[in-house]
């Protein structure tokens, strides 16, 4: 069988609201998948981007506070159940890697097998690519929310992984340090002004008419 029609019988099965369909047995891999998307989405030094073949000399989308933010986010972003009884009626962040991971393993059934708990985060990078055009062109999703939410899983992510939440403390908010945020984009940080800025050119101060 096909990557393609695989998911396709998976998909039928995630829609599934018939007597016999069956709860998913166990929470998905959440963290490591969203570990994996940011790493998709803006490689950097962390084990997410070097499993996938495709990582940097410094600091990704794959911190701690951008996982924990796109978390969150998905939860908040769609807390109504998107699948059906056959994946257990997840929300949010679950219902995401849920999906994600049955399109990793139609790609490369090989990815059940890995460092990582979720089969996305055990592909390499190309195959993540798959993965979201899969996603991206699956008739099912036609006319339902999970079109929105495929669309937004990599708009997210980067959104996250360029955001301050790498740095940020949400207890006291405030920075604990540089956001990897500013490192990617060379952002020389928060500043009350520039001294070239101040008073007026050779002390001009009014023009008179």
């Amino acid at each position: 069988m096909t990557g393609t029609a695989a998911a396709l019988v998976g998909v039928t099965c995630l829609f599934s609201t018939e007597a016999t369909a069956r709860p998913a047995a166990g929470a998905p891999p959440v963290r490591d998948t969203i570990g994996g998307i940011l790493a998709f989405v803006v490689p950097g030094n962390d084990p997410y981007s070097r499993h996938q073949g495709m990582s940097t000399d410094r600091v990704g989308g794959a911190t701690d506070g951008a996982m924990a933010s796109l978390e969150h986010t998905f939860d908040h972003a769609s807390p109504v159940p998107l699948l059906g009884r056959a994946a257990g009626n997840l929300p949010g962040a679950a219902a995401v890697a849920a999906l994600v991971n049955m399109y990793a393993v139609t790609v490369d059934a090989r990815s059940l097998a890995g460092p990582f708990a979720a089969p996305f985060a055990n592909l390499s990078h190309t195959a993540k690519a798959r993965v979201f055009e899969l996603l991206d062109t699956e008739p099912q999703f036609t006319g339902t929310m999970l079109t929105y939410v495929v669309n937004a899983i990599p708009t997210l992510a980067a959104f996250a992984a360029y955001s301050e939440a790498s740095a940020f403390d949400p207890a006291r908010r405030v920075l604990t340090g540089r956001p990897a945020g500013w490192e990617l984009t060379r952002y020389a940080g928060v500043g009350d002004g520039w001294d070239e800025f101040e008073g007026y050119y050779r002390d001009v101060d009014r023009i008179e008419d």
